[in-house]
């Protein structure tokens, strides 16, 4: 409790502090502007054509099958990532920028409508956000994703269509990822105040993984559905690098961790590793060709303490080229790994391989301002020796019926082709 209570007091008095001293080498009054409200929103309409190799069959804690089968081959309308942003900006004479966003979720199978929801503050001493959005492991990092195109291939919606192999990597985030859980940000400004041009850094401080908002916190036990390892105190830390050249050569680096102390699904659950993973990434752009990578390590993370697996490590590279205003044709690889434990929960565990080969291309075309179509076609193979043991630990930890059971799938080969439409105003 001390910890969390220094950690979130601190970021709070850094705020108060350099606004403060800012505010104080100005010799006028600061007077205010009417904030104004901005509103925006995007929205996506999907065509998927999906071939999976292997399909998932759930049942109960017997195994017995409750005739639901997911994927296999077909076709499937979905509307995606579609969200309205409700932004009210003011500014004070001195050059203070401060505002209220609110993201609501239009998709229709969401139980949550707020998608995020902070304050932010700004000024030549940086800027702070305190909310539910996005930590610095997600805005501050660049690699392979940030050449992607389409539905951001393995980045995008492809769970909507694919079953992922059990315990295979399939993710360009790492584990600890705070997503849009109550948190506290700050910010440097570009240049770190004069002392490395081009660079930024950033912290964010989550008090505890998957709490949002006005949720009521239960400390012993997992708020997510089905139940999961949680972090207390997690921390992400970032730091890039961006810098445009006289000969139009464009340049951006980035290096981000988190670390976390972590807790069971719940109370007298088998004891996790704490959080500790880290990437570097980079994007660089010249003359319409666009090239990125990164590599992730999630080390140990979340893993149970009297099992020798880990969390995994990854790769991710993009591909992109422009020869237009309104066209943009891009290709993306990402490979995943780690160490499995296969073997009954009685016998000798064997160590295993786990992994994802992915590969996508897509096209995207812009039609008018703020509308576009684009096309995409991605294959995954994947494979772990290990799935049946991992799930049955799984299973172990949730209420064995046809709604929670995870059905394991050792391998999987999918084709996947994409027809859609983005709206963005």
């Amino acid at each position: 409790m001390i910890r969390s209570f220094l950690g979130s007091t601190a970021l709070l008095g850094l705020v108060v502090f350099t606004s403060h001293i800012h505010a104080a080498s100005i010799a006028q009054t600061p007077t205010l502007a009417t904030p104004q409200l901005k509103i925006s929103g995007q929205s996506s309409f999907n065509s998927w054509f999906y071939d999976n190799k292997k399909r998932i069959v759930f049942g109960d804690a017997t195994n017995k099958p409750c005739n639901r089968q997911k994927f296999g081959r077909g076709h499937m309308f979905t509307v995606d990532d579609s969200r309205l942003k409700f932004n009210v900006d003011g500014k004070t004479d001195p050059g203070m920028d401060y505002g209220l966003v609110i993201v609501l979720d239009g998709n229709a199978d969401k139980s949550k409508i707020v998608r995020e929801d902070y304050l932010y503050f700004g000024g030549s001493w940086g800027k702070t956000y305190l909310g539910d959005t996005y930590g610095v492991e997600s805005t501050m990092a660049f690699g392979g994703f940030s050449q992607w195109g389409g539905t951001g291939f393995i980045d995008g919606d492809f769970d909507r269509v694919v079953n992922f192999t059990t315990g295979a990597p399939h993710s360009v985030n790492l584990v600890g990822e705070t997503s849009r859980d109550t948190k506290a940000t700050f910010l440097t400004d570009r240049g770190l105040y004069g002392l490395l041009p081009g660079v930024q850094m950033g912290v964010s401080y989550t008090p505890r993984t998957e709490h949002r908002g006005e949720q009521h916190v239960n400390t012993i036990t997992s708020q997510s559905s089905p139940k999961e390892p949680f972090d207390i105190d997690n921390i992400a830390s970032g730091i890039n690098f961006i810098h445009k050249f006289e000969s139009g050569f464009e340049m951006a680096l980035s290096a981000t961790s988190i670390f976390g102390e972590t807790h069971p699904e719940f109370h007298g659950a088998p004891k996790r590793r704490h959080t500790g993973s880290y990437a570097f990434g980079g994007s660089f752009g010249y003359e319409g060709v666009g090239f990125g990578a990164e590599y992730g390590n999630n080390g140990r993370s979340r893993q149970f303490e009297t099992r020798k697996t880990n969390a995994g490590q990854f790769i991710d590279f993009g591909l992109s080229y422009k020869w237009d205003a309104a066209t943009k044709l891009s290709t993306g690889y990402y490979y995943g790994w780690r160490k499995a434990l296969g073997g009954d929960i009685n016998s000798n565990f064997v160590s295993r391989r786990a992994r994802t080969n992915a590969v996508g291309a897509a096209i995207d075309r812009k039609l008018a301002p703020g509308l576009g179509v684009y096309f995409e076609y991605a294959y995954f193979q994947m494979k772990n020796p290990a799935a049946r043991a991992e799930a049955a630990r799984i299973n172990d930890t949730l209420t064995t019926n046809c709604g929670q059971f995870v059905g394991p799938t050792k391998s999987n080969r999918a084709n996947v082709f994409v027809v859609g439409s983005r709206l963005v105003f």
